[in-house]
């Protein structure tokens, strides 16, 4: 088997400044918590179920799930151990100090077999050279019936109205740079068939439409771009720059609307 770098396309350490990347990840996370509290809740999450936050970055979901399911025993995984210290202590100062951070691998979780009722993975296929395998590990950590829901993205489902000129050049860029890593920004189509080759039940795809009336276009834009700006540099970036001016300046144009499309794919153990 090739070798499978375990952090796909994204490195947190890589990412120069790991304070500016942690408040990066946080502040995407708490703009998007009541979103996501209300998909988890439409997903079939329960309260006692045993639940596995799958590649939790500094925790925000963690805890959101652990607030609002007080009987459901939460476990939080993720390769990077900075990233797990500062959720550590986050969930610390939030009395949350029954949610327990695993670090490890998603295609070799350091889990027991059998032991959740649902799992959640937000934003992680996206960076994954071999889904399918990480799939697999993931459903062995699921009781039979238990649940596996993944939240990612679909680059053809992303627009901005009016459109900047270059913003499809872009955003085909930041694909770009993100393929060479391993990873795939176009995920979101394929989730359907790749939980149907791990042997998953059930599958289901739905795709949520989110605006920018409901998150503001600056949260919007720091959500739905602020990775691809990461990605490029040197002159890609440069080439770059007129178009997220632009982007920016939809900020505080009142007739500008934002729209993208978040995948929902969940499929369950037999």
């Amino acid at each position: 088997m090739a070798a499978v770098s375990s952090a796909g396309s994204y490195d947190f350490n890589a990412l120069g400044s790991a304070s500016g990347e942690l408040d990066r990840l946080q502040l995407q996370a708490r703009r998007s918590a009541e979103l996501e509290r209300r998909l988890l809740l439409q997903m079939g999450l329960q309260d006692g179920q045993e639940v596995l936050d799958l590649a939790c970055g500094p925790g925000v979901i963690s805890r959101l799930i652990a607030e609002t399911h007080p009987a459901s025993p939460v476990t939080a995984m993720d390769l990077n151990g900075e990233l797990l210290d500062a959720a550590r202590q986050e969930a610390a100062a939030a009395g949350l100090e029954r949610i327990t951070f695993v670090q490890g691998d998603v295609y070799a979780p350091p889990l027991e077999p059998g032991r959740f009722d649902f799992i959640y993975a937000r934003l992680l296929f996206q960076h994954l050279e071999d889904p399918l395998r990480a799939l697999q590990a993931v459903r062995a950590l699921l009781k039979p019936g238990g649940k596996l829901c993944i939240m990612d993205i679909d680059d053809a489902w992303l627009s901005l109205v009016p459109e900047p000129e270059g913003f499809r050049a872009f955003t085909e860029a930041a694909a770009r740079a993100q393929a060479k890593q391993g990873g795939n920004r176009n995920i979101g189509r394929e989730l359907g068939g790749l939980l149907e080759a791990a042997d998953f039940s059930d599958v289901n795809v739905h795709v949520e439409t989110v605006n920018s009336r409901q998150l503001g276009m600056r949260a919007f834009l720091d959500i739905t771009l602020g990775f691809k700006r990461l990605l490029l540099s040197g002159a890609e970036l440069d080439a770059a720059s007129s178009t997220l001016a632009a982007a920016d300046a939809l900020v505080d144009d009142p007739r500008a609307w934002a729209f993208v499309g978040v995948f929902l794919a969940s499929g369950c153990r037999p």
